[in-house]
């Protein structure tokens, strides 16, 4: 287990606010104001057993607690497990696949967040967990939140406080701030009743209609995993929720509508790469039609 003792106190400086935030399902409708979302598919594979956990650069205990927390917390995430065997040094190991279904707010390419305001959140408030956690973000299991501060800290630019007058944040590997232990508690509650939603999406994967009305298959997300994850439109997710009972036709008409002034308000600052503002009229288009009830009825409708 890491002893060290690690202290952490934000600044504000706002520098780590530079991406755009991935944010859980039901984290999106509420932003949608301030942030384009794209429906977001990411396949983690982790090895089945222990002995094929393989870390030199830890000793065999804190491998072992790293690899069981893993598992753990994975498990607690996942929209669907199965097993896949994978090539090491000429012998197939068999590992778990975990799909982590979520909502990652398009980036602009601008380097920084779209809610950053004078280097200040403006929507401070009612900020996703992924940013109320930072740096302890909750999908990093607790043994491994003492390595990733000390990068953190440690990127130029930023201006945490890590020094003596700071709070002990980390302590023989735990996490010491019950505030931060409480966030991250909050954040993998939300994941949990996001659960049903999720097998939603992973039931409709396997459905030709939803195939080809954008949604992508299980074998597009195995087969593209080597390369990253898989992406398609927010409003699928949302239409999702609709068919399976988890929102309201109302509720779903409005995310979409706030989702395409989002759009349009960043077509009109003109301050994105060529290829981004690309993507943006292209989603334009998309949710223009989308709110069009024909187009819904046509594009979704039950065969």
């Amino acid at each position: 287990m890491d002893d060290v003792t690690r202290r952490f106190a934000c600044t504000a400086c706002g520098k780590c606010c530079d991406r755009a935030p991935e944010v859980e399902l039901s984290e999106a409708a509420p932003l949608a104001d301030m942030f384009v979302f794209r429906l977001l598919f990411r396949l983690y594979r982790l090895p089945s057993s222990l002995r094929d956990y393989v870390d030199e650069k830890m000793p065999p205990r804190a491998a072992g607690e790293q690899f069981y927390q893993r598992k753990r917390l994975l498990a607690a995430c996942a929209a669907r497990k199965s097993k896949s065997k994978l090539s090491r040094s000429g012998k197939a190991v068999e590992h778990d696949d975990y799909l982590i279904v979520s909502a990652l707010a398009l980036d602009s390419g601008t380097g920084s967040c779209a809610a950053l305001a004078n280097g200040r959140c403006s929507i401070y408030e009612r900020r996703p967990f992924a940013c109320r956690t930072a740096p302890f973000h909750y999908s990093r299991i607790e043994a491994s939140l003492g390595g990733y501060l000390d990068a953190f800290v440690g990127t130029p630019g930023y201006a945490c406080d890590s020094g003596d007058s700071a709070p002990v944040v980390i302590d023989h590997g735990l996490l010491a701030d019950s505030g931060i232990r409480s966030e991250r508690d909050q954040a993998l509650a939300l994941v949990r009743r996001d659960a049903p939603w999720h097998r939603a999406i992973v039931h409709r994967m396997k459905t030709a209609r939803w195939n080809d009305a954008g949604l992508p298959s299980l074998w597009d997300v195995e087969a593209n995993a080597p390369f990253g994850a898989t992406g398609t439109s927010m409003r699928i997710a949302w239409r999702i929720a609709v068919e399976a009972g988890l929102m309201g036709e109302d509720e779903c008409a409005a995310a979409i509508a706030a989702q395409l002034r989002t759009i349009e308000r960043e077509l009109a600052r003109g301050n994105c790469t060529p290829g981004h503002r690309q993507t943006l009229e292209e989603m334009r288009a998309e949710y223009r039609l989308s709110l069009q009830p024909a187009a819904v009825s046509t594009i979704f409708a039950t065969t």
